[in-house]
């Protein structure tokens, strides 16, 4: 059986998880990763395939496959992979769904805490050699503030456990709350999403994308936040109308944005630096200790994939 990685610096320990059950295992020796017409012949020639988010398989694409194919994304999301992939008798789709939880849990405290506490806007005034008394509004603490939390998934429990060091309020969304009743036990109440925007200092999404969800948060359901609200999301940009979440940024400067995303496609919204919008490049879920864990989590699902298969 044969592999083949687009990255070039797949971990030591998970090449030799893979090589040890007998793949043949072929890694990228070029920084660029491939473009359609070069998946196309890899999709061909594999009988594996590790991809990340920037392989877009579309359906057109899987009309070449003849025999079964593993694609194994080093990622939690899969919309970067066309739903006929998911449907097809001879394809199995192998992602993340852990390695990168606890960073990304992180990820979204420290754009809470980057914002409340003014942190970025404070470092420049340091810089420039100016005091406290030329922040343009006061910090403030996140202890005991009531956090709205989307989804309740192994993200959203992972924020939960650091909420609770906070003493934080906790609500939470989800479309089965019957499926997460053991949160019941960790002081968290389910709340539909009109009330949770409505009632939360705090909100972070953390969802997958699908056909349900997009523009979720839309002008209406962002008109609902508070004015002096922080909004926290790490999910695909497509779910929230970002267009009005940075309008309704600038039109309340005590509203505060922290997004981690895919920001190319925003560049003339996000160009203007603003002290209550923090932007990062979709680096959440990428540390050194989750490329990691994510790498050798990928190739034991692969392992135990055709084990039982």
């Amino acid at each position: 059986m044969k592999a083949y990685s687009v990255f070039k610096d797949l971990d030591k320990k998970a090449c030799e998880i893979l090589r040890n059950s007998g793949i043949q295992l072929d890694i990228s020796n070029s920084a660029e990763r491939p473009d359609k017409e070069e998946l196309l012949k890899l999709l061909n020639d594999y009988d594996i395939l590790i991809i990340g988010v920037r392989e877009k398989l579309t359906e057109d694409m899987l009309k070449i496959v003849d025999k079964d194919k593993i694609i194994a994304t080093l990622s939690i999301g899969v919309d970067h992979i066309d739903k006929c992939f998911f449907e097809s008798a001879l394809i199995k789709v192998i992602n993340c769904q852990t390695s990168n939880v606890i960073s990304v849990a992180e990820h979204i405290f420290a754009l809470i805490l980057g914002l409340k506490k003014r942190i970025i806007e404070a470092n420049e005034i340091a810089i420039k050699g100016g005091t406290k008394k030329d922040l343009s509004a006061r910090s403030n603490d996140i202890c005991n503030s009531t956090i709205g939390i989307i989804g309740a998934g192994k993200i959203s429990r992972e924020v939960i456990k650091i909420a609770k060091i906070f003493n934080m309020k906790i609500y939470c969304n989800t479309l089965n709350p019957e499926k997460h009743q053991d949160l019941l036990k960790e002081g968290v109440k389910f709340a539909d999403l009109d009330n949770l925007l409505t009632i939360s200092d705090i909100i972070t999404v953390n969802i997958p994308l699908n056909e349900e969800n997009e523009n979720l948060i839309s002008k209406d359901k962002i008109r609902l936040m508070k004015k002096t609200a922080t909004f926290i999301n790490t999910s695909r940009t497509e779910i929230v109308d970002m267009k009005e979440l940075i309008k309704y940024a600038d039109e309340n400067t005590t509203f505060n944005v922290g997004l981690d995303i895919d920001a190319e496609n925003y560049k003339e919204i996000l160009n203007t630096k603003r002290n209550n919008v923090i932007v990062t490049p979709h680096i959440a879920g990428v540390t050194k200790e989750a490329i990691k864990r994510m790498d050798i989590e990928l190739a034991n699902n692969i392992i135990e994939y055709l084990k039982e298969s």
